[in-house]
């Protein structure tokens, strides 16, 4: 019984700190996209869906990157698994621009804090299917 369980108590600290890993990442990722969000939204009045789509892009492409190499220690980066991303967030994006249109429209919470909060919603199937890209065969 020890015999199998080691194995899975291994496997399972690797998928966790993984996990913190892809946390970590994503906290540093979403912080120089709030400041960049912040910028066009009141430094540029820049209308707050379009600055988010537009600070979207540019953190998807670089979430990408950092997690293939420091997440997910995979290097072999592919244009496959760039687009498949794009998927991935796009899904992401449904959730947290939903999530932020009641934030803003029904319990009033500001435009500048709303996106915020939306990752709260959405981390978790991300980093599910994150992993799954990142680690499947080109």
């Amino acid at each position: 019984m020890t015999k199998n369980f080691l194995p899975r108590i291994k496997t399972l600290n690797s998928k966790f700190l993984e996990y913190i890993k892809f946390n970590i990442v994503g906290i540093c990722n979403f912080c120089v996209s709030q400041i960049f969000y912040l910028t066009l939204y009141i430094g540029f009045k820049i209308n707050y869906i379009v600055a988010y789509t537009l600070t979207s892009l540019i953190s998807i492409t670089a979430s990408y990157f950092l997690n293939s190499k420091i997440t997910f220690k995979n290097k072999d980066f592919s244009l496959k698994k760039l687009l498949l991303t794009f998927l991935v967030y796009i899904f992401e994006y449904g959730i947290n621009m939903l999530v932020i249109i009641i934030l803003v429209n029904y319990i009033h919470i500001s435009k500048v804090f709303a996106p915020m909060v939306a990752p709260v919603f959405s981390t978790i199937p991300v980093f599910l299917l994150m992993r799954l890209i990142i680690k499947s065969e080109n």
